[in-house]
């Protein structure tokens, strides 16, 4: 009689848990989506790649981020958050390579899967990173500002960054410094950091234009440092111009003339494709490594089809 029960009795376990195991799946996943600032034209073509994938794999998501870029302790604090709510996943772009380690290296252990965007830690890996190159990046965008000088003409830049300690900008000024190593009579004068500020830019670009008129171009690394750079140049200024970004703003000054070059990364391709990897990771499944696109679009190519879509990202 007794084994008569068991024998009963397991099958309703093994029923309980199926039923247990298939409510968990239709369960939609919750993924945080923690950037680096509120605003900007990168992190709102990011948020709506991010949306696009949410219709097309049910995700629940909830976007965060602190109203300054630097603001790293603000990103700890909402990983924190993500972690005490049971997320299923965290994509995050870490606005500082070591000071957001300890807490990424806590969600992990909670079980969270943990998708970096844009820009990586030094010393903890996470479950998936995806990026740009920015180091190639960096090549091709020095390779584009060489080609406005003649062999021999003396070149002296200025480059202002936004954040002094993201993987994403040392890679990219790292590249800068390598390529201008390797040019004839091509110096970096400066490399000085904005830390996003409009504000910032503008007095940093007019101060070390002031201090140095051997100044003939500028790299400005983000979007609100190319309005700043923007804003501190004048038509007497003989100073060629390269920024990072697809503003409205900064479109209007490529169309000028005043900006020579902008260089685009699909922040769009970013967000999307950091939603469905992190879907995957939460099937057990390993998603796939491809770098992110980007182009260096100038006023001669803005209106071909390929760079219109990188110029507009945010409004697919």
């Amino acid at each position: 009689m007794k084994r008569t029960i068991l024998l009963l009795f397991i099958p309703l376990l093994l029923f309980s848990s199926c039923s247990k195991k298939q409510k968990d799946t239709d369960t939609p996943y919750r993924i945080a989506v923690i950037t680096m600032m509120q605003g900007g034209e990168f992190w709102g073509a990011l948020k709506n790649g991010a949306r696009s994938a949410r219709l097309a794999t049910g995700a629940v998501l909830e976007f965060f981020a602190p109203v300054n870029e630097s603001d790293y302790a603000g990103q700890v604090a909402f990983v924190e958050e993500a972690i005490e709510q049971g997320f299923d996943a965290i994509i995050l772009s870490p606005s500082h390579h070591t000071q957001l380690e300890q807490v990424v290296s806590k969600a992990r252990s909670a079980g969270i899967k943990v998708v970096l965007a844009d820009t990586g830690l030094l010393q903890v890996d996470p479950d998936f990173l995806i990026t740009a190159d920015y180091q190639l990046i960096g090549k091709q965008v020095a390779e584009h500002a060489f080609s406005h000088f003649g062999e021999e003409e003396p070149i002296n830049a200025l480059i202002i960054g936004s954040l002094p300690n993201t993987t994403s900008m040392r890679d990219l000024i790292g590249s800068l410094e390598s390529a201008f190593l390797q040019r004839k009579n091509a110096h970096i004068n400066t490399i000085a950091y904005s830390f996003s500020s409009e504000i910032l830019a503008r007095d940093t670009a007019a101060n070390a234009i002031e201090a140095d008129p051997s100044i003939n171009l500028i790299f400005a690394l983000e979007e609100y440092t190319a309005h700043g750079v923007a804003a501190a140049l004048s038509p007497k200024h003989e100073i060629h111009f390269i920024a990072f970004g697809n503003t409205q703003h900064e479109i209007q000054l490529l169309e000028a003339e005043v900006i020579d070059a902008l260089v685009v990364v699909n922040s769009f391709n970013l967000g999307y494709r950091s939603v469905l990897s992190a879907v995957e990771l939460l099937e057990g499944k390993k998603p796939a490594h491809k770098l992110v696109d980007f182009a260096l679009v100038t006023k001669e190519s803005m209106f071909s089809e390929e760079h219109q879509h990188l110029l507009f990202q945010t409004f697919q």
